[in-house]
């Protein structure tokens, strides 16, 4: 053994040195004011072992952060420790308050990505210079060069593009990965000063819970996560919390031990499964035929609530058994709104005109029986509300028996879940993430689950209901989008923006609030925001167009070609035209994208978007904290600040009803600047760019006229700083009523939250809330609808089981009913499956070293063990995943929780995303093998809600169910 001979002294000096090394050596780098080197080689006073640990809790700073990333809901409050210019650790802030006090605590918050960021920060691939690409795209041959230098080659090539094609040609794509609301307004405001194309978030990252959106005319309506706490049975439906919502689950505990029950529907045995009563397996994509099993037994038993029914769903509407439409008051009168729907008074034997002002009924409508009615022209027509139809379908098709056949679910199971519903009618909550979202059919499943609720009367009440995700309630960031004018200024503007409502009021004195906001969304947007659902980007300038032409990849159900459908929907209707960005006739020239790395978000890039759209580019640019795949492939990269290098706050959700700051610990390291400062740096060289070339008004295809020489004053509104915006919108948001009166930044970097009072004035996502916010309860959705009586925002005003939209009658989806998933892929035996991992958000935390030892450090799926024993697959092995369309190849982790192969159903494998593809071979993800369709009824519009505006109706594509097969690399 070997005589160490230290003294005390020196063993503390050296194993202080060694550990400090250590740490700073995974730091990785510490560039900018960093000192911490320095202080490995000053002289320790030593004072005793006490001086060890006291030493250890001495900080410079500690300020209040957060982590700006869609890590839905999010909003954890943090606080973070920094000592010698480094950020050292991050502990939760257990700072939320009391609200209810009859349900649990809301602390602590926060999960292990959150509590390992301060090393995340740090990561080797952190992005510190302005980066110019020298080689070909992808090659890794990289420049470091000046910020002037990028500043002025952005610009260059931007103001190319516009002259030589027009604004619309500059795409800009943003994402949820690394902004914040004030830095990513900035970027925003930007693209829009100069007249680009911006790409819809929502529809780029496929979270549109459509089956929602097409009951209740939107679905951007949740409670606050404390509601959870109230409903007696919670479906965990299309969603695993434990791995997705680690700060908010114990509320779906604490429910289980106020004597909820909680169940788990999925085809896998998911970790949610765990902790639930009890799991119900099913067969991937065969949700729909579970709820309308349900359905009818709750209706055949005549177990539902009547009331409900009538008074808030469209069920008691007349319905034409000759035209499968409802009955009309045109068809009645001969004139009249096309939109005045009837029912059947059961006191007077005859039609009466359904209120589209007021949900308060006129009379007793009958849900069911035939009718005769004598249209305006002298013919009579057999009429039935259209609870009467669906009920007889319902009982042919969806038995538990016939039900189970079709989903896989026992039919003893399905009326047992019927009668659970009825038990806990009023509060049955469907706890619903974003993974039915991306089925193809996964309106139809979502359009089901609704039924059990409006069956139950779960709407409206604590502990009840649906969600999708909601970002509003911080008006004055919001606000950020449109507003052209300072302060108090800005309330004047949007006060203005009230006269143009007074045409929809003339034309129609029945519209509600919420619809006459979300018209003026729509117009803004075509008229100055510029916003756009990329569908039409791809399908005129990329390989989709190939994709979604495959017929045989689309529901047996569709008629005609999607092309077909794609002329009606743009140039025989024009429903989408505005929307045709850039135009057939125009190339794309820049491409920026800020937040996401669409190189592993977009489904099939390789195929769909690489060969064509993205060698159209002529620039591709980015504003990054680390280099992600897409950052590799692009032409210039941008050091962008990370979560505790800037002040924000997070994107503001009524499910954590906090604006929740995070404020700068340390500056960027290196010369990385927050993206702020990047655009107003940008719009200053714009505006002298085009001074020099003498071009300083133009006029965009959409004939909005922009002028350079206000871009600075749009882009900064006369702020000098990120941290004066912030103040400026905190202050708006208080006058609008949705913070306390005379909050400012002061006031929020005193508490590090501040909860909201209100819902939004002037943002149709807030108004879509429809409830008001009490400061002692959860904030329970919808209330505006089923206490006051105001009408939903749909086409009937009600929430809608029936569309009788051309396209949905067409395609046999007037009511909701079942179909199998489409063999996008092929025709293989193996269907894969996703969802959000647990180790990181997104792909930003995939490459930190401290969490890739909680799991196996590298790309793996999960595959049943006898479809791999059938295959000759092993635990461990490398194995190629192929279709039609492309392959992949990773690495198998055996486990029984996934669902396995028989003569009659295919078996499952699951993928958890989001892996970086340069961590896959030849840098060929999962996304690879997954075509990325879209259903073609999601270009149906020109009807009513049926219409796109901001995150709403956005056409988005396909990732769940792709079939495959699976062999030994």
């Amino acid at each position: 053994m070997t005589d160490f001979r230290f003294t005390r002294r020196q063993f503390l000096k050296v194993t202080g040195v060694t550990t400090l090394a250590l740490s700073l050596d995974s730091l990785g780098f510490l560039g900018g004011t960093a000192q911490a080197t320095e202080k490995v080689f000053q002289k320790w006073e030593y004072k005793g072992w006490e001086s060890l640990h006291r030493d250890e809790w001495k900080w410079d700073k500690v300020t209040y952060g957060t982590h700006l990333v869609d890590c839905y809901p999010g909003n954890c409050l943090w606080r973070v420790y920094t000592k010698d210019g480094v950020v050292w650790r991050e502990e939760q802030a257990g700072k939320y308050p009391i609200i209810d006090p009859g349900s649990p605590d809301w602390n602590p918050r926060g999960c292990q990505k959150g509590c390992s960021y301060s090393n995340m920060m740090y990561n080797p691939d952190r992005v510190k210079y302005p980066m110019k690409r020298v080689g070909e795209r992808g090659e890794g041959k990289w420049k470091r060069i000046t910020w002037d230098e990028a500043i002025d080659e952005v610009c260059a090539h931007l103001m190319d593009a516009i002259q030589t094609e027009g604004p619309e040609t500059v795409i800009f794509e943003p994402g949820p990965g690394n902004g914040g609301w004030i830095h990513l307004m900035a970027g925003f405001r930007f693209f829009s000063g100069i007249g680009a194309t911006e790409l819809d978030v929502n529809s780029t990252i496929g979270d549109f819970n459509k089956g929602v959106y097409e009951t209740f005319g939107k679905f951007q309506f949740c409670d606050s996560v404390d509601g959870w706490f109230f409903g007696k049975l919670i479906l965990i439906w299309h969603m695993n919390p434990i791995y997705t919502r680690i700060p908010d689950c114990h509320f779906i505990s604490a429910a289980r031990y106020n004597g909820a029950e909680v169940v788990t529907i999925a085809p896998d045995f998911s970790p949610s499964a765990v902790h639930a009563d009890e799991w119900i397996p099913i067969e991937t994509g065969g949700d729909a035929a579970l709820g309308l099993g349900v359905g009818q037994v709750l209706i055949a038993e005549d177990t539902y609530d009547k009331a409900f029914v009538k008074e808030q769903t469209d069920f008691p509407l007349l319905i034409r058994s000759d035209t499968k439409k409802f009955l009309r008051e045109p068809d009645m009168t001969g004139a009249g709104r096309e939109d005045q729907m009837y029912f059947w008074d059961t006191a007077t034997n005859a039609p009466v005109k359904a209120p589209r002002g007021t949900l308060t009924l006129p009379c007793d409508p009958a849900l069911e029986g035939k009718f005769t009615v004598t249209l305006k022209n002298g013919q009579q027509v057999e009429v039935r509300p259209g609870f009467d139809i669906f009920k007889e379908m319902i009982n042919r098709d969806y038995t538990p028996e016939k039900a189970s056949k079709i989903c896989g679910v026992h039919p003893e199971t399905i009326v047992r879940l019927a009668h659970r519903a009825w038990k806990a009618r009023g509060h049955v909550q469907v706890l619903v993430g974003w993974n039915s979202a991306k089925y193809y059919h996964g309106d139809l499943m979502e359009r089901t689950m609704c039924l059990l609720l409006a069956l139950t009367g779960s709407v409206g009440n604590k502990g009840s209901g649906i969600r999708g995700w909601n970002e509003s309630l911080f008006d004055g960031a919001t606000a950020l989008m449109i507003r052209e004018r300072e302060g108090l200024a800005t309330v004047r503007q949007v006060l203005s923006m009230r006269g143009d409502a007074k045409d929809m009021r003339e034309a129609d004195p029945e519209i509600t609030d919420e619809i006459v906001q979300r018209e003026l969304e729509r117009e803004a947007n075509k008229k100055r925001m510029g916003m756009v659902p990329p569908a039409f980007l791809y399908y005129y300038h990329s390989n989709y167009k190939q994709t979604w032409e495959n017929k045989a990849w689309h529901c047996p159900t569709m008629k005609r070609t999607f092309a077909e459908y794609m002329n009606e929907a743009v140039d025989e209707k024009g429903w989408w035209k505005p929307y045709v960005r850039p135009a057939r006739d125009q190339n794309p020239q820049v491409y920026c994208f800020l937040g996401t790395s669409p190189a592993r978000k977009n489904r099939g890039w390789w195929k769909n978007i690489y060969p064509e759209l993205w060698k159209k580019y002529k620039f591709i640019f980015t504003v990054e904290t680390r280099w992600s795949t897409t950052a590799l492939m692009a032409d210039m990269v941008l050091p962008g600040a990370g979560f505790y290098e800037k002040t924000d706050t997070r994107f503001p959700t009524p499910h954590v009803p906090w604006v929740t700051l995070t404020e700068q610990a340390v500056p960027p390291p290196a010369e990385a600047l927050d993206e702020w400062e990047v655009f107003r740096r940008l719009a200053e060289r714009m505006k002298k760019l085009g001074e020099e070339r003498k071009f300083m008004k133009y006029t965009g295809r959409n004939e909005t006229e922009i002028d350079l020489s206000v871009l600075v004053k749009h882009q900064t509104l006369n702020r000098t700083n990120a941290d004066d915006t912030l103040d400026d919108a905190l202050q708006l948001s208080a006058q609008l009523g949705t913070l306390p009166e005379g909050t400012t930044i002061k006031d929020l970097r005193k508490e590090g939250i501040i909860r909201f009072t209100n819902i939004s004035k002037i943002d149709i996502i807030g108004k879509h809330l429809a409830t008001d916010i009490k400061p002692d309860e959860p904030i329970v959705p919808l209330t505006y609808h089923t206490a006051k009586k105001i009408p939903y925002p749909t086409y009937n005003r009600r929430i809608s089981f029936y569309i009788d939209h051309d396209w949905f009658l067409e395609a046999g989806e007037g009511f909701p009913v079942h179909k199998d998933n489409p063999k996008m892929g092929g025709n293989y035996p193996l269907l894969m499956t996703s969802g959000h991992q647990r180790w990181s958000v997104h792909s930003i935390w995939i490459t930190d070293d401290v969490l890739a030892r909680t799991h196996q450090g590298r790309p793996f799926m999960f595959m049943n063990p006898e479809d791999a024993e059938k295959r000759g697959i092993k635990e461990g092995d490398l194995v190629r995943v192929h279709n039609d369309f492309d392959d992949f190849k990773i690495h198998v982790k055996l486990t029984a929780a996934a669902r396995s192969q028989d003569e009659t159903r295919p078996g499952q494998i699951i993928i958890y995303h989001a892996w970086e593809p340069y961590q896959f071979e030849g840098w060929k993800s999962y996304d690879t093998a997954i075509p990325g369709m879209i259903k073609w009824l999601d270009l149906a519009a020109g009807y009513g809600h049926l219409n796109y505006y901001r995150w709403n109706w956005c056409i988005q594509p396909i990732d769940r169910a792709v079939s495959v097969e699976v062999e030994k690399a």
